[in-house]
C-alpha cells in the first residue's frame, strides 16, 4: 500500500478554492433556506406542537447512530498528508458500514424501552425502526462525500445537495398534507437520505475498491475518536431537551422547543458551510501559521459582524414575525425563538473556532470543552427547568453557549503566536452587542408604545442607533468598518472576474 504525496496547493490557492466553495454553498444554503421557509409555513398549519414533539423524540433516538457509526475515520483521512489510498478508503467505507449495522440493531432493539418511557404510542416504534434503518443512507455516503471534500469540490457537492433539499420538501409537504402527521416528517427525512446518497455517489469519483487492512484503522482510529467524540457529546448533551424537557413537561412542550430551534437556528446552515469548507482549508494551511492565523481572525472578524449586525433586530420582531408568518398556535415559542436565535449566533462562531481546534491537530482538547460544557448544561439546565419550568430553557442554553465560545477562543487563541489577541476580539463585540440589544429591548417594551410593531419599530432602531454610538468608543473594533471591508471585498472579486485576461494568463 503506497501512499503518494498530496497534491503542492499553496496558501494563495487554498483561500481562492475554500472561497469558491463557500460561495457556491453560500448559493445553495439560500435556495435551501428558501425551500425551509415554504415548508414551515405550510407545514405549521399542518402539524401540530405534538407531531413535532413525537418526530423530536424519536429523530433524537436514532440520530445518535450517525456520531457513532462514523468514528471521524473520514476527518482523519482528510487531515492526512498524503492522498488517501485505495486500500485506506475501502477499509474505512467497510468499517463505517459494520459499525452502523451495530447501531441499527441497538436502536431496533431499544426502541419499545424508548417509546413506553415516554408514553408516545405504538405508531412510534416503527418510527423509531424507519429512522433506525435511514443510517444507512447516511453511512454509505460518507467517503464519497470525503473524497469530494478533500478536492474542495464543493459546487458537485452543492448541486448534489439542492435537489435532497428539494426532495424533502416536496415529499414532506405532500404526506403532510395528506393526513400522515408525525410520519410526514419521518418520511420526509428518508426521501431526502436516500436522494442525496444517489446524488453524492454519482458525482464522486470514488468507488469501493481496494483490500481491507487492520493497520489502517488503528493509525487512523486516535484522531478519528477525539474528532467525532465532541459532536457526539453535544448530541448528547441536546438530549436533555427531548429527555428531561419530556419527561418533566411533556411531548408539547418538546414540540414547541424544536419548533423553535428549527425556526431560530438559520444562522446555523452557515455555520455549517463554513465548516465544511473550514476545515479541509485548515488543514492545508498546517505549515503556514501566520497565514492560518490571518484567515482565522479575519472569517471571525467578518462573520460576528455581519450576524451582530442583523440579528438582534430580527430578535427584537419576533414578537411580529412568529403569529404573522406562522400563526398564533406558535405564539408560546416566540421566548424561545428569542433566545434560541442568539444562542445560534454563538454556536455558529463557536463551530468556527472549534474547525481551528481540530484542524490545528487538538481535537482531544475540543473533546474536554465539550465534555465539560455538556456537564454544565445537563445540570444548569436541568435544575433550571425544574426551578422555572417553560422560562427557564431560552436563558440557560444561552448562558451555557456563551461559556462555551469564551473557553473555545482562549484556547485556540494558543494555537500558535499569531493568535494572541484572538479571544479579546471575539468576546468584547458579544458583551457590548449584548449589552446594547438587552438596553433597546428594555426600553422599547417597558416604555416604548403600545402594539408589537410598534415596539419592534423603536427598539430596532434605538439598537442601530446605539451600535453607531459603539463606533466612537476608543478600543472597541469597529463593526461598520468590517461591513465595509465586506462589500470592498466582494467588489474587488467581481472586478477581477470581469477584468480581461492578459496573454500571459
Amino acid at each position: 500500500m503506497n501512499a503518494t504525496a498530496a497534491p503542492q496547493v499553496d496558501t494563495g490557492e487554498v483561500k481562492a478554492r475554500a472561497l469558491k466553495g463557500m460561495v457556491v454553498l453560500v448559493l445553495r444554503t439560500v435556495a435551501s433556506q428558501g425551500l425551509r421557509v415554504i415548508s414551515a409555513l405550510a407545514l405549521s398549519r399542518l402539524l401540530f406542537p405534538s407531531d413535532y414533539g413525537l418526530f423530536g423524540i424519536v429523530a433524537y433516538a436514532s440520530s445518535l447512530g450517525v456520531f457513532l457509526g462514523d468514528l471521524g475515520l473520514s476527518a482523519a483521512l482528510v487531515r492526512q498528508s498524503h492522498e488517501p489510498t485505495q486500500d485506506e478508503t475501502f477499509t474505512i467505507f467497510w468499517s463505517h458500514q459494520a459499525l452502523t449495522a451495530v447501531i441499527v440493531a441497538a436502536v431496533c432493539a431499544l426502541a419499545p424501552v424508548l417509546t413506553e418511557g415516554y408514553a408516545l404510542g405504538a405508531e412510534a416504534v416503527p418510527m423509531v425502526w424507519a429512522m433506525a434503518l435511514g443510517l444507512f443512507l447516511s453511512s454509505l455516503r460518507v467517503i464519497p462525500l470525503m473524497a469530494l471534500e478533500r478536492k474542495l469540490a464543493f459546487p458537485l457537492i452543492a448541486r448534489a445537495e439542492l435537489v435532497e433539499n428539494v426532495a424533502q420538501v416536496a415529499g414532506t409537504l405532500a404526506l403532510a398534507a395528506a393526513g400522515m402527521g408525525a410520519w410526514a416528517l419521518v418520511v420526509g427525512s428518508l426521501i431526502r437520505g436516500a436522494v442525496g446518497l444517489g446524488c453524492i455517489a454519482w458525482a464522486s469519483p470514488w468507488r469501493p475498491l481496494g483490500t481491507f487492512r487492520w493497520e489502517v484503522l488503528r493509525r487512523l482510529v486516535g484522531f478519528g475518536l477525539a474528532f467525532q467524540l465532541p459532536p457526539l457529546v453535544a448530541a448528547l448533551v441536546a438530549g436533555w431537551v427531548p429527555l428531561v424537557v419530556g419527561q418533566v413537561l411533556g411531548k408539547d412542550v418538546v414540540g414547541l422547543v424544536n419548533w423553535a430551534w428549527a425556526l431560530a437556528s438559520t444562522p446555523m446552515m452557515l455555520s455549517v458551510v463554513l465548516n465544511r469548507v473550514a476545515f479541509p482549508a485548515y488543514c492545508r494551511m498546517q505549515d503556514d501559521p501566520s497565514g492560518f492565523a490571518e484567515y482565522l481572525k479575519t472569517s471571525l472578524r467578518r462573520l460576528s459582524a455581519a450576524l451582530l449586525l442583523t440579528l438582534p433586530v430580527a430578535v427584537l420582531g419576533m414578537p411580529v414575525l412568529v403569529p404573522l408568518f406562522f400563526g398564533q398556535r406558535w405564539l408560546a415559542a416566540v421566548p424561545l425563538v428569542q433566545w434560541f436565535t442568539l444562542e445560534c449566533l454563538l454556536i455558529t462562531l463557536t463551530g468556527l473556532l472549534a474547525t481551528a481546534q481540530n484542524a490545528g491537530g487538538r481535537p482531544w482538547e475540543r473533546f474536554a470543552v465539550v465534555v465539560g460544557i455538556g456537564v454544565t448544561k445537563w445540570g444548569v439546565g436541568t435544575w433550571a427547568i425544574h426551578r422555572w419550568g417553560f422560562e427557564g430553557i431560552g436563558p440557560v442554553a444561552l448562558a451555557v453557549s456563551a461559556l462555551e465560545v469564551w473557553v473555545t477562543a482562549w484556547r485556540v487563541s494558543h494555537l500558535n503566536p499569531g493568535l494572541r489577541g484572538l479571544m479579546w476580539q471575539v468576546v468584547e463585540p458579544l458583551v457590548s452587542v449584548g449589552l446594547l440589544l438587552a438596553a433597546a429591548a428594555l426600553v422599547a417594551w417597558r416604555w416604548g408604545p403600545e402594539g408589537d410593531w410598534a415596539r419592534w419599530g423603536v427598539g430596532g432602531g434605538l439598537f442601530l442607533l446605539l451600535v453607531l454610538a459603539r463606533e466612537w468608543l476608543p478600543g472597541l473594533r469597529s463593526m461598520v468598518g468590517e461591513v465595509r471591508d465586506i462589500i470592498e471585498f466582494v467588489r474587488a472579486r467581481r472586478a477581477a472576474r470581469s477584468a480581461p485576461a492578459s496573454p500571459a494568463s
